[in-house]
């Protein structure tokens, strides 16, 4: 058997050591790993809106038929609700309409996605009809003015998308 001076391990003081190591990087590291969290959230949700409105633009083109993208609660129609975070569908303007594609209610909660129209409807050549430019607004809720978080997603008479960087209210 080995002697108590010959055995080998841990003291009770180096695991406390490592452990408050341990502890100072953490809460170095988890607050600006939960920023990366937030602005991966932002660029998906932007991502996921802008090929939305792409693929509703080339359908509209594709068919030589207006095409209509909008928010929707149900998946199935328009909500006519000016809040896009429950989720939104691509869809003709045909008497019985063919819904071409769902998105689900976007993660954050009521409010993180906004516009200024309820719907966006491209022409046959994919252009937008004469009015107010759509201004989707996408904002989540720990949005923080210290980094541009936040995304407005614009469409411009000829149907071109531009996203752009802001800061968050």
């Amino acid at each position: 058997m080995k002697s108590f001076n010959e055995m080998r391990g841990f003291t009770v003081l180096e695991l406390m050591v490592t452990v408050a190591v341990t502890a100072v990087v953490l809460s170095i590291g988890v607050p600006s790993f939960l920023g990366v969290i937030e602005t991966n959230r932002t660029v998906t949700h932007t991502n996921d809106l802008v090929a939305t409105l792409n693929i509703g633009r080339s359908e509209a083109v594709r068919r030589g038929a207006p095409i209509i993208v909008c928010s929707s609660t149900d998946g199935a129609t328009c909500a006519g609700s000016t809040d896009w975070s429950t989720g939104w569908v691509i869809r003709t303007t045909a008497a019985t309409p063919e819904v071409l594609g769902v998105w689900p209610a976007r993660s954050g909660g009521a409010g993180v996605l906004s516009a200024n129209v309820n719907q966006i409807q491209f022409q046959a050549r994919g252009m937008l009809p004469p009015g107010v430019p759509p201004l989707l607004q996408l904002r989540l809720p720990h949005c923080d003015d210290a980094e541009n978080r936040g995304r407005d997603i614009g469409l411009n008479s000829a149907g071109r998308i531009s996203v752009t960087r802001v800061q968050c209210p």
